[in-house]
């Protein structure tokens, strides 16, 4: 069978799932393909839902199906390593794409908790936008509001609140915390946390050249302000908010506290750091397992010897390389950059080493052995160490 016809026989299943199986529902694919150079079966489909846990339960179903119909490898037409499915609107609109790894697809049917942790998921429903413009709004707001606290502090010491602020501009904040509990304070630390997005703007509009060192110009810093306000009361109000907000949003992220996090480090995004960790723990947390025992390697003649360890190397490259397509699918925080980026190029090191063993093994080249060993030790050293130091620093 060829890769277009075994494609039609996958998505007719997918489409007659309610005749296979009890219970089931069919569905709607719009297209079934092989994508990532030919290792991975990409399913297209029309969700009957709009919220996030919804559409993966209806993932849920397809990578169950694609798990089923590829066990054991019939086919000799493709090598599959990885399942993917993306979710569409009606409006041919993409909601929630997924990537599984076959080990992970293969557990759905027992613990689809575990698949969903496991695998890679980018989202664009309309809870995921909301709750990730919620998440970007207030770390912008409390990111300012600890850069204005921390500069007037050290400039005024402790009044910094009466020293430093328009009066207007308090009254107005001091109003509100009144509001809130019937009480009236004058400690700044406190009563910032109670400004809106606009009063961050007038506080630092009327003290620019205090602050006019954290952003390009001052009138950019305020039609992005006003623009962030904007999206903050749709926000606010749980209105809709669309991929576009969301690509506002992260331009002004951006903008507001490029220069901030660079100066001001420790003031950074505890929220985005502590986001980054996890994701980071999250690509490492499953660990590469050995394709085979001790015992079944001495069972087996030179030829077998050979095939199993093949079978390995293809197995520790596919790992390798999930797991940076997971470091590449997410942003660091501007302080964690470096970190990041250092980590992903040890990663593909390591899989390029990877490679050459693959050929030194189907090749025969065992000449090349020892130097090659050498070369291995060496970067699995390195990533040793960094891994050290990343835990020291990170956990």
């Amino acid at each position: 069978m060829n890769i277009p016809s075994l494609m039609g026989v996958i998505k007719f299943g997918l489409q007659n799932m309610n005749l296979l199986a009890e219970g089931s529902k069919g569905i709607r694919v719009k297209d079934v393909s092989v994508s990532n150079g030919g290792d991975t079966v990409h399913c297209e489909f029309y969700s009957d839902h709009t919220q996030s846990l919804n559409i993966k339960v209806e993932m849920v179903s397809i990578m169950g199906y694609l798990s089923g119909f590829f066990k054991g490898d019939p086919y000799d037409c493709v090598t599959i390593s990885y399942f993917s499915a993306a979710a569409f609107n009606d409006q041919d609109q993409e909601l929630l794409n997924v990537v599984s790894s076959r080990v992970a697809a293969a557990a759905v049917a027992t613990n689809s908790i575990e698949w969903i942790r496991t695998s890679m998921f980018t989202e664009n429903t309309i809870d995921f936008r909301l709750s990730r413009a919620k998440t970007i709004i207030s770390d912008i707001e409390n990111a300012l509001r600890q850069t204005i606290t921390d500069i007037y502090k050290t400039k005024h010491g402790v009044n910094w609140w009466v020293t430093a602020i328009d009066r207007t501009i308090a009254t107005s904040i001091e109003r509100t915390y009144f509001n809130q509990f019937g009480a009236s304070i004058c400690e700044g630390d406190i009563l910032i946390n109670y400004s809106f997005t606009l009063d961050l703007k007038k506080i630092i509009s009327a003290d620019w050249g205090t602050f006019k060192h954290l952003f390009l110009k001052k009138t950019k810093f305020e039609d992005v302000m006003l623009e962030l306000n904007v999206i903050r009361r749709e926000e606010a109000h749980n209105r809709e908010i669309t991929r576009q907000h969301l690509d506002h949003l992260e331009r002004i992220y951006d903008f507001l506290l490029s220069e901030i996090s660079q100066i001001y480090p420790s003031i950074i995004l505890t929220f985005l750091i502590e986001n980054w960790r996890s994701k980071i723990q999250a690509a490492m947390h499953i660990s590469f397992k050995t394709t085979y025992t001790t015992e079944e390697f001495d069972k087996v003649d030179d030829v077998g010897k050979r095939q199993l360890m093949i079978m390995e190397c293809n197995s520790e490259i596919g790992y390798i390389e999930g797991l940076i397509v997971k470091l590449d699918s997410f942003k660091p925080p501007l302080s964690k950059k470096n970190k990041h980026e250092q980590l992903a190029l040890y990663l593909k090191e390591y899989c390029s080493l990877q490679h050459r063993k693959l050929l030194i093994i189907t090749e025969n080249r065992e000449n090349e052995v020892p130097g090659f060993q050498v070369e291995l030790e060496m970067q699995k050293q390195r990533m040793d160490d960094f891994s050290k130091q990343f835990l020291l620093e990170e956990s």
